[in-house]
């Protein structure tokens, strides 16, 4: 079997993927997927449902993949799976089944879970699951990121000083606060046009994620 410990990547310019699986027997297949494709993450493997919530609170940097076996991602009415949505909401959630774990697997799914990894595996259907996966991630991550800056610049927009013609200042400096204000201006129109940008790939991200989960769905009962 594959000693896990030492093929382990250190370094944090990998993809960072926790991997929930009580039979480690079943963990070796899906590293030597990565070993063969040239896939270099960095993971961590818990045997137990209990370890894996403690590894969503405690992780720093968070992971970009939860990859699950469907036993554990429906323990306790979904735990784990629901965990990973509160404290990493844009970080995918794939999970692992076997023939006989198709409803199951299906529960997860309509939960919430991105996609499925089948076993015994198919190695470029894994490897074309966990792709897509992390570029939903990174898709969703980004959206994020340029919404919450949208917030902060309207916030900071927001303090200007409206009542320019009450203030006793200098013409060179009301010349200054003209052009600042044509400048503004401007950029409300780029943040608009951002804005509209945004709504875009929200939307993307969103029928990406319909149609993975949908896909999944359909190779469980096809």
């Amino acid at each position: 079997m594959t000693n896990l410990t030492n093929i382990v990547p250190n370094s944090s310019r990998f993809p960072r993927l926790l991997i929930v699986e009580n039979n480690l027997l079943s963990v070796e297949p899906l590293i030597r997927t990565f070993e063969d494709r040239n896939l270099d993450f960095d993971f961590d493997v818990c045997t137990s449902h209990d370890h894996a919530v403690i590894k969503l609170f405690h992780a720093p940097p968070r992971y970009q993949l939860v990859i699950s076996r469907v036993q554990m991602a429906e323990r306790h009415d979904f735990l784990l799976l629901e965990h990973n949505q509160l404290l990493q909401p844009f970080v995918p959630f794939v999970v692992t089944a076997i023939e006989s774990e198709k409803e199951l697997a299906a529960r997860v799914l309509e939960r919430g879970a991105f996609d499925l990894i089948t076993y015994p595996l198919e190695h470029e259907q894994t490897v074309n699951t966990i792709r897509l996966a992390l570029w939903q991630g990174k898709l969703q991550t980004m959206i994020a990121r340029k919404e919450a800056a949208l917030d902060k610049y309207r916030q900071h927009l927001a303090t200007y000083p409206d009542d320019g013609k009450t203030m006793e200042v200098e013409v060179a400096f009301n010349r200054v606060i003209l052009a600042f204000e044509k400048t503004m201006s401007c950029v409300e129109r780029t943040i608009l046009r951002i804005e509209e940008s945004t709504v875009c790939f929200s939307d993307f991200a969103k029928k990406v994620e319909y149609h993975a989960r949908k896909r999944a769905l359909e190779r469980l009962w096809g």
